[in-house]
Order: C-alpha cells, then structure tokens, then sequence
C-alpha cells in the first residue's frame, strides 16, 4: 500500500470513530495499548523539549558519524538523563544506541520502558539482532564505539581493524571479532573477514548482524550456495517488527545481487536493495540506466520501476511501467499487484479485483489477498470481505496492513488492531495519530497527549496532528491555543481543518 492510500484510510477510518457512525461488525473484546501517559501538557511546552531534544540528539548522531564518539556517547546519556518517559522516543534511541555499539545506554532505555507488546516485540528484536552475547565491559565500550565509528563510517578500515588485533587490553569477545570481520569486509580482504566472522558466531550464534554480515562475506566471495543457505537459515528466524523485517529483505536483495549473473539482473536485485533501504531515486536510476541492455528481464525491470513509482506516490510513471511490463509477461507479479493498487485508486473496482485475483496467484503474499478483501468491501460486498478479513487475521494477526484496512470493517477493535500496528512499526506516523483520535474519542485526553507527542516528534508538520491538538486543547478549555492550532492545520490543509466546528 502506497502511502497516500494508507493516509486516506486511516483519515476515512478515524473520520468514523470521531463522528460516532454504525459499526459494520459485532463489537470484539479490545486490548488497549498500556501506554505511560506523559505529564506535560500538549502545548508550547512541548514543541520547546521535542526541539531540544531533536537537536541534542542530531548533535550526538553527528559526532558520532565524524569519529568523535565518547562526544557522542556523553550526548546520548544527557539525552537518557533528561528525557520525560516516553516508551515511542526510548524504543527509537535505544535503536540507534544499539547499533552504534552503546549497549549500556540503550540497556538503560529499555529497563525504564512500560511492559506491553508495543515494547516487548522491538525490545526482542533490538537485541536478536544487535546485542553480544555479553554485556560489553565499560573499558572497553567506547573504544569498541570508536572502532565501528572507524571502520563504518570514516573509512579507516585497515587501521582500525589492525589496532583491534593487536589491542591485547580488550576481551577477546564475540562483539570484538565481528568488529575485526567487519573491518577486514570493508578493506576487501574476505577471507580474513569470514574467519573473524565465524569465530564471533561461534561465540554467539544468536546474533542475527553476525550472520548477515557472515552472508554478505559469503556473497562476495562468489560462495553463492553457502549464502543462499545462510539466507535460509536467517529467514527462519522470525522477526515482528518492521524494522527488521526490512533489514533482513535488504540483504535478501544484496545477496542476489552479488551471485547474478546477468547485469540487467544485478541492476535490478540492486535497485530493490537500495529501494528498501529509502534510496528509492537511486534505484530508478539504476533501473533506468539498465533498461537498454534489459531485453530478457524487461518484465522485471519494468515491473520494479512501476512498484517503486507506485510507493512514491507517482502514479502516471506507474502507470507506464506497469503496463510496460505486463503487456510482456502477464506473470509479473509486482506489475499486476500495481495495476491492481491503481484500479483500486481509480475506483475501478472490477479490474482491481481481477488483478488482485492474478496477483494472488503468482506469490503466496498477503497484499494480494488484502487488495481482494477491500475491494469486496469497496464494492459493498461486505459479508465478503469481512469473511476474508477474518481469515487473514487468524493466518497473520501482526500484518500493519491487514490490520490497517481490516478496520474499515472491524472499526470498533481499533484499540486493539491499531496497538498492534504500533507493536511492529513504530515509526507509523499515522497509527499514533489513529491512537489519538481513538483516546479522544473515548475521553482520555492526557493518553492521546503522548501519541500525539509521539506524532509531533515523527513529523511537526502534519496537518492532522493539528487537527487532533486542537480537539484536545478544546475540551481542556484552551479555547484559543485550540482555534490557533486549526488555524496551522488549515495552512497545511483546509479542507481537513474544515471538518472541525469552532463555534
């Protein structure tokens, strides 16, 4: 789902729960999302330390980035120290902490977090894929920091990975051998880096970093077989949140494109790994560079340049390529899901059934079989869709989009299916905005100040967290800091501030 159709649905979605419209469905036992409510209220206040703390966490990033990392390391642990609980912002830091080696800081985030599933599933994740098999000891964390600080990011790989071999201070852990094959991948010398590499996942086979670092090794030493294999093994584990679900189909595509043989195919494994890794104008770039010499894999080319144009809400160029490439071979998936998706935008319901039923017939995905759902219900065959729904649900509980679309039939689970959601992507602008206008709802005007904290810190200018401000501004009787967050949401969209009666 692209996302202005995801918008739209859940404005449509949300539009129904504030106006008090009929259900669609029999009510279902809701699970509300058991969130820390935040004490400072929705106003000035709170732009003031979402500001600051933006900028004192774009402080540490950099430095970190430029080598300077017990800086960095310092700024993180104010952040730490100054931050009002807020489980969305600790997941989001502890993240990053993570990756940049600062085990003891992203610890210290998640041991203040609220127990739920929203924190639960990224907190399993985050260390399935990141932690070592042992906590790093304090003498040695910032130097292993600076290591991966040098190695990653201040192309200093062969020094870096010289001085860690030679560094008889530090332990001798799985953390400090997967930095040393990390060191020795980014200088080219792939043997040496397999050998470390393997040694880090004897110490610590659970590490999921480890083994995809291990497949990149194994890619690029033209060991295709033992990539794929790994690949296997690695997609075996299973990851709930979207985060990493990505990471893990990034080198999916990273791999294939390095055991390609063809070059309109490594162009095209290529492109999709920069795609999901948000460089999507790279990848048609690519894509289109290699259409010339592309002639056996036109369809694929074709099909990927359309799907990526689709998701970049480009509808026309879309439109094009999918055609492009349907027209030579019907069977190519990702152009028959996209002319599916823009019949289903155009209103077109016929033809985006007929292609939802052909793209469900060439991959055992969910989008398919939820484009089906929807358009049943679009086309107000609702027992339909929502026997579909239900079956889907009961295969896949945890699907963003599934859950997403399916409330336009279960409207009154949203406590439940949009908490989930956020359990597995919380970076979803709009789940914490649909959350607020679900505490809204139901009165609870403080919880729906922390999601909209939450949405304000995503992104300070959507429309619609001005929208919802507003609403909760109103019935805590601020009447004009109300009136003037409609007058920003009106400047960012009119007609949606037009919803709001301000008499």
């Amino acid at each position: 789902m692209n996302n202005s159709v995801r918008k739209l649905l859940i404005i449509l979605t949300l539009c129904t729960f504030l106006s008090g419209q009929t259900v669609l469905a029999e009510e279902a036992v809701t699970k509300p999302l058991n969130l820390h409510a935040e004490t400072n209220t929705v106003n000035m206040d709170m732009v003031i330390k979402d500001n600051f703390v933006k900028a004192k966490y774009a402080s540490a990033e950099n430095r970190f980035l430029q080598g300077n990392v017990k800086a960095s390391h310092d700024d993180f642990a104010d952040i730490n120290a100054r931050a009002v609980h807020d489980d969305y912002v600790f997941l989001l830091y502890g993240i990053k902490m993570a990756e940049y080696g600062f085990f003891d800081l992203s610890e210290e985030l998640f041991k203040r977090l609220d127990s739920n599933t929203f924190t639960a599933n990224y907190i399993k994740d985050i260390k399935r894929f990141y932690y070592p098999s042992g906590m790093v000891e304090p003498k040695d964390l910032i130097y292993y920091a600076d290591a991966y600080s040098s190695i990653v990011y201040n192309n200093m790989a062969i020094e870096t990975t010289s001085e860690l071999l030679n560094n008889s201070n530090t332990s001798d852990s799985d953390y400090k051998n997967y930095l040393i094959a990390l060191g020795f991948y980014k200088s080219n010398n792939l043997q040496q880096a397999l050998k470390y590499i393997n040694n880090a996942i004897v110490q610590n086979d659970n590490n999921v970093n480890y083994k995809i670092l291990k497949a990149k090794i194994l890619a690029d030493s033209n060991k295709s077989k033992q990539a794929v294999k790994l690949l296997k093994e690695i997609n075996k584990i299973e990851f709930l949140t979207v985060d990493f679900q990505d990471k893990i189909r990034a080198v999916e595509e990273y791999v294939e494109y390095k055991i390609a043989k063809a070059e309109p195919l490594k162009d095209y494994h290529l492109s999709y790994y920069y795609h999901l890794q948000g460089k999507s104008l790279l990848a048609t770039k690519v894509l289109q560079a290699s259409i010339l010499q592309a002639k056996q894999y036109a369809p694929q080319i074709f099909g990927l340049l359309g799907r990526i144009y689709y998701e970049c809400d480009e509808p026309l160029k879309a439109q094009e390529f999918a055609q492009r490439a349907y027209k030579e071979n019907s069977g190519t998936y990702l152009a028959v899901l996209t002319l599916a998706d823009l019949n289903y935008d155009e209103r077109k319901y016929e033809e985006a059934l007929k292609y939802y039923k052909a793209a469900k017939k060439l991959s055992k995905t969910n989008e398919a079989s939820i484009g089906i759902a929807k358009t049943y219900l679009a086309m107000e065959n609702t027992k339909k869709s929502k026997k579909l729904y239900e079956k889907l649900l009961k295969k896949d509980g945890l699907d963003e989009n599934l859950l997403a679309e399916s409330l336009k039939v279960f409207p009154q689970r949203a406590d439940d299916y949009l908490a989930r959601i956020a359990s597995v992507d919380v970076s979803n602008n709009e789940i914490w905005l649909g959350l607020a206008g679900v505490a809204i709802k139901d009165g609870n005007y403080t919880m729906a100040q922390t999601f909209l904290n939450n949405s304000y810190y995503i992104d300070e200018n959507n429309f619609k967290y001005y929208y919802y401000l507003s609403l909760v501004l109103r019935a805590k009787g601020n009447i004009e800091q109300s009136n003037q967050s409609l007058i920003r949401c009106s400047r960012l969209d009119s007609d949606y501030a037009s919803k709001v009666n301000m008499d």
